[in-house]
């Protein structure tokens, strides 16, 4: 059996910040299932949230976040990250990552939906890509191990070994995670185990995530931790029309610099800047509906990764109107942690959009997501650094794994079900085609998608419900997968 001080499952920017915030002679392995490189992070366009602006400051920034989260934000948790902000650009700046700048060698900002100032720190189109160039780089030379596997299941120490395998819950305080098994072995944590393997988008049919976005950190975590707000998955209002599966996104950023959106007789119909699920629910109503970028002056310069991604489609962005319409993009829901990256269980972390701190509330602000990634990633490897190594583990025997390949059907399921707009009746009947499938831990988190979708009977943020329009303040909390409240909010 190996051992290492940190298991991180999942190569992209939380675990990379995590494993850089250890000791240089740390022992670390990351698990990834190599099915994409580096997940969803270098996807990210438009930009990472921080109060660097001369017209903003750490209060503005959480005020927009809170008033984007539609009542259920953790306000300690989006006052302290937030605060955060400015460090982790000259972190990662300090690093090598190499973000736009004006004549004056400031930094550049662009505006994103429901940002009240320019907020959004970017390089051109491809923010995420340039921030794991970055980390990557920072972390040659360091003791990290990449196995290329995928984690199939938690190992717990109790009063016994014991194996937390998706849909098994073990008492309150009975265990903690000290380790993780694999297809092929066996890998011990001395110190912590993080969950840092991004978001579930490609649970859905029609998404602008990777193919192996499957949210397999929260199926590893349900039944062994908490995990809440799962009926939370943030539609990009802007992804570019056209089959099922993974689609192109064009980032919020182009609405920023002036790109307008317009109905098929060429009218404005939305505030283009207003909170995603407003803008999307608008592109539903007005379908078709087409974004129109020449209003942008150099629009191929600027925003080069979506100009090429649309001209392979044989779309010009400099003078075609692209057709849109919405995608599951961002995952709120995941295991359940505080601003640290602690979650329920001892020993176990998260990070990043597999984890639920409550800073996204019902509906994330752009720009967010990289920033929670980078604070709490760091937060976790600093803490980890710290943690007290736990008694000598004895020896068990070994159990099959049933950590099984999504079933090819339920994408289309959770789309048709779970989408943008659900109601009692598309839920029902994705629960029942859900039942019908072969258990496995992706279904068991679907499962867990929809029941939560049925509970809240209300439309609240991303989660619009049909038949129950409007917000009921009497269910303004968080909820957990397991059907109980994480905690009210205020």
């Amino acid at each position: 059996m190996t051992t290492y001080d940190l298991v991180i499952v999942g190569g992209g920017v939380a675990g990379l910040c995590a494993a850089l915030s250890l000791p240089a002679g740390a022992r670390v392995v990351v698990i990834d299932k190599g099915e994409s490189e580096a997940g969803s992070s270098p996807l990210a366009q438009g930009g990472m949230a921080a109060a660097v602006g001369k017209d903003d400051s750490p209060p503005l920034h959480a005020e927009d976040t809170i008033k984007a989260g539609a009542g259920l934000c953790d306000e300690g948790v989006v006052a302290d990250i937030c605060s955060e902000g400015p460090d982790a650009i000259a972190w990662l700046q300090s690093l090598g990552c190499r973000f736009d700048e004006d004549a004056d060698g400031s930094i550049n900002l662009a505006r994103e939906g429901g940002q009240s100032v320019a907020r959004s720190v970017h390089a051109r189109d491809a923010t995420g890509a340039e921030i794991v160039r970055a980390l990557r780089t920072a972390v040659r030379g360091r003791n990290i191990e990449r196995v290329r596997s995928r984690a199939t299941s938690l190992v717990s120490l109790g009063d016994t070994m014991a194996l937390a395998y998706p849909g098994r819950h073990p008492g309150e305080n009975e265990s903690r995670c000290v380790g993780v098994m694999t297809t092929d072995r066996r890998i011990f944590a001395a110190r912590g185990v993080l969950l840092a393997t991004g978001g579930a988008g490609a649970l859905w049919g029609v998404t602008t995530n990777a193919p192996g976005a499957t949210g397999d950190g929260i199926a590893l975590a349900l039944g062994a931790a908490d995990v809440a707000d799962v009926e939370f998955m943030q539609f990009h209002p802007t992804a570019l029309a056209g089959t099922d599966g993974q689609r192109v996104l064009l980032t919020e950023a182009l609405r920023g610099d002036g790109a307008i959106l317009v109905d098929a007789n060429g009218d404005r119909f939305v505030d283009e800047l207003a909170p995603r699920h407003i803008v999307a629910k608008a592109i539903l109503d007005h379908a078709p509906a087409y974004l129109d970028c020449r209003t942008i002056a150099s629009v191929e310069e600027h925003f080069p990764t979506v100009a090429t991604a649309c001209r392979d489609r044989g779309l010009d962005i400099a003078h075609d109107p692209l057709p849109v319409s919405p995608a599951a993009h961002y995952f709120i829901g995941g295991v359940a942690v505080d601003a640290f990256g602690r979650s329920s269980l001892g020993g176990l972390f998260a990070a990043g959009e597999c984890s639920s701190t409550g800073m996204h509330g019902a509906n994330r602000l752009a720009g967010n997501s990289l920033l929670e990634a980078v604070v709490v990633g760091r937060r976790v490897g600093s803490l980890v650094r710290d943690e007290p190594e736990p008694p000598r583990v004895i020896p068990w025997t070994s159990t099959e794994s049933d950590f099984l390949p999504m079933n090819a059907a339920l994408p289309g399921i959770l789309w048709k079900g779970a989408g943008p707009i659900r109601s009692d009746e598309t839920l029902r009947t994705a629960m029942q085609e859900l039942n019908g499938l072969p258990e496995g831990p992706h279904r068991s988190l679907a499962l867990a998608i929809v029941e939560a979708a049925q509970n809240r009977e209300e439309s609240r943020g991303v989660h619009i419900r049909s038949d129950f329009p409007d917000a009921d303040p009497h269910i303004a909390r968080r909820r957990m997968a397991r059907g109980r409240i994480v905690g009210h909010v205020k």
